[in-house]
Order: structure tokens, then C-alpha cells, then sequence
């Protein structure tokens, strides 16, 4: 099958659709982890039947050592109970808590600023995230629901994405593996505005699209299923004025006008 110069415009707005399907997964991403300050632990399984016994109970409990230093603490903390392990100088430093679902926070030598984070949201996906000295994401990475699979019931497919984050924790580059297999990377400006997406769909037939700083998709690079090489050059309203492609062999070049009708082709 021929493809002419932008015919392949088709497939570019199905790769740009799909671009902002990672945005939005890999913004999540971070959604999902940035509500580690209220992580948790769920309530253990059910197991035998308890055995009669003495019970204590108390709002917060508080184990010190003989010198008084305090080692952990469980109780209810902002209607969410949790359980905090102290180093030696009586800071915590690991917290397993409940809050929007179970999880756990590893905290920096002051107590406060979390560096690293585990956590299984609301919905069952789990995630991972790192923290700088600062307290800023850097990275993050999670497992999420993706499209459900063929036939009535069946379960979600797994979404994998990884987002990494600038000093100022901006979102800068972020990877994805939908549940249909396809894999994109996008690079982003200081602004978190995407720039560079590469996509490799199951087909195999990659592709390559930039843009400009306000999001207009300005070149693609294709390469189709059938093995035409693409290279398209587009306005600033984002249509394409200029298309070079292989088709069956022969090289061929086309030009368009500012409304996208083709004006001249050679051969």
C-alpha cells in the first residue's frame, strides 16, 4: 500500500492523541504519590479466631527506651492511625499510616521532609516515588489501571509509567506502557510544556513528533507500518506545508498552503 507525502497527517493527530493519554499519566503519577503526607496501613487480614485475653487500649501509644528516648509511636494522628519508627536521636524516620490508602514514607535525618514513599491508592494502583533534600518529587513511578482487555468482565489491562521532575518539580520526561502494549517517551521544557514524544505502537512503525512552545506540533518523523519514511514540517497553526516521504521506492516531495491543500508535488 502507497502512502502520498500527508497521508500520513492521519496517523501523526492518532500520535498526538495518544501523547496527551502520557501527559495525563504521567501528571498522575505524581497525583497518585503526592498525598504521602497522609499515607497509611490497612487494617490487618482476618485470621483464626482471637483467643480470650487481657485488653489494653488507648488512643497512643508511646515505646521509649531506659533512657527515655522515644523508638516508636502508634496511634491517632489527624483521624488516621499510624505507626512511626524513631532513630536514635528520637525523630522518625519510616511511617506506615492509612490516609487515602496503605503506604509507607521513609523521612529525611529531621524528621519532617520525606525522601521516599510507597503507596497503593484508592483504586489498587500501586506507586513509588523519590523525594530530593528538599522535599521536591524528582521521581515516580506507578502502576495504573489501563484499558479493560477484550470481552465483557474482563479485568484492566496494567498502564506503567515512570515521570522524573526537574529541581522546581516540574514534570520534565516521563515514560508509559499502555496496556496496548505501546511505548512513548516525552521530553518537556522548564515550563512541563511537552516537547519531543517518541512512540513505538505494537505494530512496530515508530514515530517522532516536536513542538513548538505553545504545543503546536511543528515536525513528525514516521516511519509506517509498511515501512514509509515520513518527514512532514507543519505551520504555526499546526497543518502540514511540507512533506518529503519514500513512496514504493520513489522519493516525493509535496508543498501546501496555509488551509492544507496540496499546491505542488514533485515528481
Amino acid at each position: 500500500m502507497s502512502h502520498g507525502p500527508l497521508d500520513v497527517t492521519t496517523r501523526l493527530d492518532r500520535l498526538e492523541a495518544a501523547n496527551r493519554v502520557w501527559r495525563r499519566l504521567a501528571v498522575a503519577s505524581w497525583i497518585l504519590l503526592g498525598a504521602v503526607g497522609v499515607l497509611g496501613q490497612a487494617a490487618a487480614p482476618p485470621g483464626r479466631p482471637a483467643v480470650p485475653a487481657h485488653v489494653v487500649e488507648a488512643e497512643r501509644f508511646v515505646l521509649r527506651d531506659s533512657t527515655g528516648r522515644i523508638g516508636a509511636t502508634l496511634g491517632w494522628e489527624r483521624d488516621d492511625v499510624r505507626l512511626a519508627l524513631h532513630d536514635p536521636a528520637g525523630r522518625p524516620r519510616v511511617v506506615l499510616a492509612l490516609g487515602g490508602g496503605p503506604g509507607l514514607s521513609l523521612l529525611d535525618p529531621d524528621g519532617r521532609t520525606v525522601r521516599a514513599a510507597l503507596v497503593i491508592g484508592p483504586d489498587g494502583a500501586p506507586g513509588l516515588a523519590l523525594f530530593d533534600s528538599s522535599g521536591k518529587p524528582r521521581l515516580a513511578a506507578a502502576l495504573f489501571h489501563g484499558r479493560a482487555g477484550a470481552g465483557a468482565g474482563a479485568p484492566r489491562e496494567p498502564a506503567p509509567a515512570v515521570a522524573a521532575y526537574d529541581a522546581g518539580g516540574v514534570l520534565r520526561a516521563s515514560f508509559g506502557l499502555r496496556g496496548s502494549n505501546t511505548a512513548g517517551l516525552e521530553l518537556s521544557d522548564a515550563r512541563g510544556g511537552g516537547r519531543v514524544l517518541v512512540q513505538v505502537p505494537p505494530n512496530g512503525a515508530p514515530g517522532l513528533a516536536l513542538r513548538d512552545d505553545a504545543g503546536r506540533r511543528r515536525a513528525t518523523l514516521d516511519v509506517l507500518a509498511d515501512g514509509t519514511p515520513a518527514l512532514n514540517l507543519n505551520g504555526e497553526d499546526g497543518r502540514p506545508r511540507a512533506a518529503l516521504s519514500l513512496v514504493t521506492g520513489r522519493a516525493a516531495l509535496a508543498l501546501a498552503d496555509r488551509a492544507g491543500a496540496v499546491v505542488w508535488t514533485a515528481p
